[in-house]
């Protein structure tokens, strides 16, 4: 059965293929929309189940679709991904020296003869920051590409110097759960 990544994350493609799977790349359009009346979590997971929908209705076939979406949340704010270099100093030096959470919602569609069935799961990890020097955000911002980041930061690049300690599952934070995908797709094949 072929399996659809609904993202054009490189980090996501990445970690697909680190557990050897063959998929192809249909991309989301989807317009990510926060909605007020819903959590931080549900907010996440509403958009991941969306990404997910926008490609089913672009593609054919019994398929598996894999769409992911993540946010970083402090203090009940979600942070996505910076607009500018301004917007991106001031969410990593609100993050510095201080702990935020890392939300990745997952969903997997499956589809054999028209017949859809959805799978759902989440992961929510804390990741600390050092106390970050003015000079140290700047230099980040203009050589580690914050913009198609949420938070504005990578953990698994350059930054990664600056993370004192994570609680959860490191892939979560770079844009994947995945042992919560594998468990999924071990289950529905």
């Amino acid at each position: 059965m072929k399996i659809i990544l609904a993202s054009a994350s490189k980090r996501r493609q990445e970690l697909l293929k680190m557990i050897d799977l063959n998929y192809q790349v249909v991309i989301s359009d989807e317009e990510e929309i926060v909605d007020k009346n819903l959590n931080n979590l549900e907010n996440c997971q509403n958009i991941s189940y969306q990404k997910a929908l926008n490609v089913l209705k672009k593609t054919k076939g019994d398929r598996i679709i894999i769409a992911c979406d993540t946010i970083v949340v402090k203090d009940e704010k979600i942070y996505g991904k910076p607009k500018d270099y301004q917007d991106a100093f001031q969410m990593l030096k609100t993050f510095s020296g201080t702990s935020h959470e890392v939300i990745s919602c997952l969903t997997v569609l499956k589809v054999v003869n028209d017949n859809t069935e959805t799978y759902k799961d989440y992961d929510i990890c804390r990741v600390y920051f050092d106390n970050l020097t003015d000079l140290e955000i700047k230099d980040w911002i203009l050589n580690g590409k914050p913009f198609d980041k949420a938070g504005g930061y990578a953990i698994q690049e350059q930054f990664g110097k600056y993370v004192t300690k994570i609680e959860g599952d490191f892939y979560t934070i770079v844009g994947l759960p995945l042992n919560k995908l594998y468990n999924i797709l071990k289950k529905i094949s």
